[in-house]
């Protein structure tokens, strides 16, 4: 045994200081080694900076805005097979807002978010610099705004926004900005009712969106349900009643647009077929006021249907006339004899008698009517043989009428082996007619002969 021990320590001291040279050139070698395969790297990542312990602020009516520092330059270093598998995602950087310096700025802490597997350094030279400013809140409705088009023959209801008011909270010269918060429902293609989650956005006057750290809403999704109605088209109808001021006529009544386009649901469009708009033209005249108006059409609609933006308001004209009178001079040789007996032949007048006639209608029609184109004549209808005294009727339009007549006297014969009894030159009907293009005025009374001599044989 004591020869072992001591062969093992001749072996172990036996030229120490060579051995001992050996090991620390091993180890050198070794640490050259690890230094050239896995050698020490830094590396400058970009990373977002978070705020912390923003209550400190919130304790005494504060906001703050960032005004530098929101972006922190880190620089890491380590060994490299560390380093090389960092990204920024991996490293927090922090800035205590509790721990505000008089020029309201505070260091920003880095760290690392994962464990590695050997040591890292982590500095940040930079610092978050805010601008603090006194708390604010107010609610603020909820506008819905649809983007898009429904599917053909539908269009879009009530939308619902629940809740449908919201309070603001932040800096105070941004919360006063604000005057509206929207919701966009994109409605594109859609046929039945839905619902949606949207992000509310602040907007100002202008209707420009207000942005700020500051800003926080009390709900940041907006539940919103839209209901989605069938279209219909329908005709606009003005029911005129009443009469114009003594003197006048009512013409016409003419409405833009002349159809609407309509939305509801299936049960409350059946019973739709028209749209009517009354008007009272009661004492009116041409001059009166009312005679034009701007109809609101949601107001006329029962409750559970819309109308288009562009057919809200339909726009009413009432053409009122005053009536005139127009005296007419009329050859009595111009005369026609109508209805009159087959057999007979009748004349009537002179060349130089004249009759006067009276008649009353619009202005505007009177006055494009020229004289030629006025048709006389007299109703023969069951008169015999002799002469007569007969009323003068003219071709009028339904706008017009006599309201003074005139009489002539016409001599009725009847014709023998095709020729006149009678030597007038007179013909038994106008040689050539104008062209009528009015209908017959009816007679208030039949002609009545004021004479019936003895029929001629």
């Amino acid at each position: 045994m004591k020869e072992l021990k001591q062969l093992m320590k001749d072996v172990v001291l036996h030229n120490i200081g060579i051995k001992v040279l050996s090991l620390i050139g091993a180890l050198f070698v070794w640490l050259i080694i690890i230094n050239i395969d896995d050698p020490y790297k830094t590396k400058v990542f970009q990373v977002p900076v978070e705020t912390i312990n923003e209550s400190a602020l919130q304790s005494v009516n504060k906001v703050f805005e960032i005004t530098s520092g929101s972006i922190a330059n880190v620089k890491v270093g380590g060994k490299r097979s560390v380093i090389d598998r960092l990204d920024s995602t991996d490293i927090r950087a922090t800035a205590d807002l509790s721990n505000l310096s008089s020029v309201n700025a505070v260091n920003i802490v880095p760290s690392l978010r994962k464990k590695v597997s050997s040591d890292v350094t982590l500095e940040c030279t930079q610092v978050l610099k805010v601008a603090l400013e006194d708390m604010a809140t107010k609610q603020v409705k909820v506008t819905v705004v649809t983007q898009g088009e429904p599917s053909e023959g539908y269009s879009i209801g009530k939308c619902t926004a629940k809740p449908n008011m919201i309070q603001v909270t932040g800096g105070k010269s941004v919360v006063k900005r604000i005057s509206s918060i929207k919701v966009f429902l994109n409605v594109e293609g859609v046929s039945e009712d839905f619902m949606s989650r949207l992000e509310p956005v602040a907007y100002d006057s202008n209707d420009e969106v207000v942005k700020s750290n500051t800003l926080h809403f009390s709900q940041n999704k907006i539940k919103v349900r839209a209901k989605v109605l069938e279209n219909k088209t329908i005709p606009v109808r003005v029911s005129v009643t009443g009469t114009p001021a003594a003197g006048y006529e009512y013409v016409e009544t003419e409405c833009l647009p002349q159809e609407i386009q309509i939305a509801g649901s299936e049960k409350k469009m059946e019973s739709l077929s028209e749209i009517v708009i009354p008007m009272d033209i009661s004492g009116l005249n041409d001059q009166s006021g009312g005679l034009e108006k701007t109809v609101s059409v949601p107001a006329l609609l029962p409750e559970g249907v819309t109308v288009s933006e562009e057919y809200e308001t339909i726009s009413v004209k009432v053409t009122i006339e005053k009536l005139v009178e127009r005296t007419l001079r009329i050859k009595e040789t111009d005369v026609a004899f109508r209805n009159l007996a087959s057999g007979y032949v009748a004349t009537a007048g002179a060349p130089g008698d004249i009759l006067s006639l009276t008649i009353s209608g619009r202005d505007s029609i009177l006055n494009e009517i020229p004289d030629t184109a006025i048709n006389a004549y007299v109703d023969c209808g069951g008169l015999k043989a002799g002469e007569h005294q007969v009323r003068v009727q003219l071709d009028l339009s339904d706008t017009c009428k006599i309201t003074k007549y005139a009489t002539i006297k016409i001599h009725i014969t009847k014709e023998r082996g095709g020729s006149t009894a009678s030597s007038s030159p007179s013909p038994t009907t106008k040689p050539t007619e104008r062209p009528q293009n009015t209908t017959s005025e009816k007679p208030s009374e039949e002609p009545i002969p004021t004479e019936t001599p003895s029929q001629e044989e």
